[in-house]
């Protein structure tokens, strides 16, 4: 049978998309977990700043979609052996391995801010306690990370999407402009936590935090993609997808906020506003969410201080599941609001470094001309 020009176009064209969206799905999937599905991140970085929030938004939204697309390029042309060469890149001999251990350090505090989350959700909404839940989640990473990479890129870019497809709808479906109205005046007297003091530097913040932890993972992501074309957009895809759910995420809340803002998981408690049926589905989900950022994080150290010997990545994922598991009962809310916008400072530095590569400086880096 003759194959003409036109069905390979359409072919390739297909497999390009497809390669997108699950780009795009395992960077949404990573960065989409416990403290922004949850919606407590949402409440200390966008909600207490009123209508101001949806600038902050914004604001993180071309970050995110910026960092996701460079930086996926950048490990798709650098081709390094690990993250280390990565930030050394960006940033320098010293500074970069400044940033490379830091990042190591946070994406294990990250993990087990996922296995508190799981715990704090699971005793929330099903009521069977704390430890049962930390060990529910543990288990399934532990499992799930141990498979090959390509599982795992196709869990996290399946869950990606259906993560933010159900942010979306118990955001949107608890949305009132009167209520909104109402919010945007009371915000100031709730006192509300938050992350930093203004609204642009919230848009900043939430975006470094999350930059840092998601360089390594991106990098990787990139590195087993040599069409630059595919992982610039799949970033970009990715980091619109994400905020996306966030906004729909910040309206829910801002429009139930006199009864949500002392809930430990707003999200739940919106999802059940709609009904208790939503809520049973959100609840699964909100844990999919968790599960999927846990495994993001576990994986990407792991695989860095691995080094491709596969016995000593077993060896490492089970110590650190360990880890996070005892970890995982401090409590959930606490951690959040210590360490995230302390890291987005620092993670500030990490996003400057970065734009001065990029437009400034840009040293050399293989596979410039493949952009198809």
């Amino acid at each position: 049978m003759q194959i003409t020009a036109t069905e390979i176009w359409e072919g390739n064209n297909m497999n390009h998309a497809a390669k997108v969206i699950i780009l795009a799905g395992a960077f949404v999937s990573f960065i989409l977990g416990a403290g922004t599905a949850t919606g407590q991140e949402i409440m200390q970085f966008f909600v207490p700043f009123g209508f101001w929030g949806i600038g902050a938004i914004i604001v993180a939204a071309v970050i995110h979609m910026w960092f996701g697309a460079y930086t996926m390029d950048v490990g798709s042309r650098l081709q390094a052996d690990n993250a280390k060469d990565v930030f050394v890149y960006f940033c320098g001999k010293y500074l970069g391995l400044f940033f490379y251990w830091f990042a190591q350090l946070f994406m294990l505090v990250v993990f087990i801010v996922m296995i508190s989350g799981a715990g704090a959700t699971i005793s929330e909404h099903f009521g069977i306690g704390d430890t049962l839940g930390r060990t529910i989640m543990a288990v399934a990473v532990l499992i799930t990370a141990l498979a090959r990479l390509n599982t795992i890129l196709k869990i996290l870019g399946v869950a990606g999407p259906i993560i933010v497809l159900f942010a979306v709808i118990v955001g949107a479906g608890n949305f009132n402009y009167e209520d909104i109205i109402q919010a945007n005046k009371i915000v100031p007297e709730l006192q509300l936590l938050q992350g930093t003091s203004s609204w642009w530097q919230s848009g900043f913040v939430y975006s470094s935090f999350v930059l840092l932890v998601a360089v390594p993972f991106l990098a990787n992501l990139g590195k087993n993609e040599t069409n630059r074309r595919t992982v610039i957009l799949g970033g970009t895809v990715g980091g619109l997808i994400m905020l996306l759910g966030v906004f729909a995420i910040y309206i829910g809340i801002l429009s139930n906020i006199e009864e949500v803002h002392t809930k430990g998981i707003p999200t739940l408690f919106l999802a059940n506003q709609i009904s208790p049926a939503i809520a049973l589905c959100f609840s699964i989900i909100l844990l999919m969410a968790i599960y999927t950022t846990a495994v993001g994080m576990l994986w990407t150290v792991s695989i860095q201080f691995s080094r491709g010997n596969t016995n000593l990545y077993k060896i490492i994922i089970i110590i650190l599941t360990v880890v996070g598991f005892f970890g995982g009962a401090f409590p959930f809310a606490k951690i959040i609001d210590l360490v995230y916008p302390i890291v987005g400072y620092i993670g500030l530095l990490l996003m400057v470094c970065m734009l001065y590569r990029q437009f400034f400086n840009k040293g050399t880096l293989r596979n410039e001309g493949n952009t198809k």
